[in-house]
């Protein structure tokens, strides 16, 4: 055989592997391009408040900040960030000022290339740029339906999961809460009464409602005391927590995710929580994957 020919083998082989994890329906290579989308965004004489209401009506972790130089990012976690530090309502902030300079990844680069540099630049969003401006953006969140309409896998959540949660007491307040979540740099908290038992859990959203509803009453000082200080995590938490078993596979969580639109799900082994899956450690598993 000669050289030409094992050269062509090889490459059928592995692409031949490659195919068996993807359905048919998809191409060979899935890039950024493919699954970007068209920039959710507001101009740069937006407020923060402004951000937020975005933020909640499209159901999204950030929003794109078109800023009279350039263009930035600002998040839910930035967000949160502002709320800790900031002692004025947010509809005294400027959203130029807050935004944080966004991630730029070339259109053509592979989906687990991309999911690798989410990880390791923490971020939940990728800018795609075109002439200078952005023209899409690429988010964790379509990241994780890409891998559940793709991919069939026997990958089970044990695989991917993050054991452990961090967890307050309903008395303890929005500031303390939220600066928890802020500094240990998670997504969620799990409330539990003096038992241990899970009575809610809270995310970013949660807070970011919050901060919209105290914004907009009259002579509040809920901003000016420090946000939220004097308001118990009990008021603002979600009741009903979304749980799978350990069983429970990769693909049925993602399906979850998007179904839902959340960001993750607890874990529970004999009715206890030992865990959460977010869409961080889906992502997690795409950047281990084969291109």
């Amino acid at each position: 055989m000669s050289k030409t020919n094992i050269l062509e083998n090889i490459t059928l082989s592995y692409f031949s592997h490659t195919l068996l994890k993807q359905k048919h329906s998809i191409p060979l290579i899935t890039t950024a391009e493919d699954l970007a989308k068209e920039p959710i965004s507001i101009n740069h004489n937006a407020t923060v408040y402004g951000a937020i209401e975005k933020i909640i009506e499209c159901n999204i972790s950030g929003i794109l900040v078109r800023g009279s130089k350039s263009d930035g990012i600002l998040s839910q976690k930035e967000i949160a960030g502002i709320l800790l530090s900031e002692q004025k309502n947010i509809k005294e902030i400027p959203a130029e000022e807050k935004m944080q300079k966004g991630i730029t990844v070339d259109r053509y680069a592979p989906i687990p290339n991309c999911a690798d540099m989410m990880l390791r630049q923490k971020t939940n969003t990728l800018l795609i740029m075109e002439d200078g401006r952005v023209s899409g953006v690429l988010t964790k969140h379509d990241l994780v339906r890409h891998y559940y309409e793709n991919y069939d896998e026997s990958a089970r959540i044990t695989n991917a999961m993050s054991v452990g949660s961090f967890f307050v007491m309903p008395q303890t307040t929005l500031y303390d809460a939220l600066n928890k979540m802020h500094t240990n740099q998670i997504s969620r908290l799990l409330i539990k009464d003096e038992g241990g038992n899970p009575v809610g859990i809270t995310t970013f959203k949660n807070f970011l409602n919050c901060a919209i509803y105290h914004s907009n009453r009259y002579e509040d000082n809920t901003f000016l005391s420090g946000f939220g200080k004097k308001i118990p995590i009990s008021q603002i938490m979600t009741k009903n927590v979304i749980t799978v078993s350990t069983n429970t596979a990769l693909t049925k969580v993602a399906k979850i995710l998007i179904e839902y639109r959340i960001h993750g799900v607890a874990v529970t082994s004999g009715q206890k929580i030992i865990g959460f899956v977010t869409e961080k450690d889906i992502v997690r598993h795409i950047a281990q994957m084969d291109i």
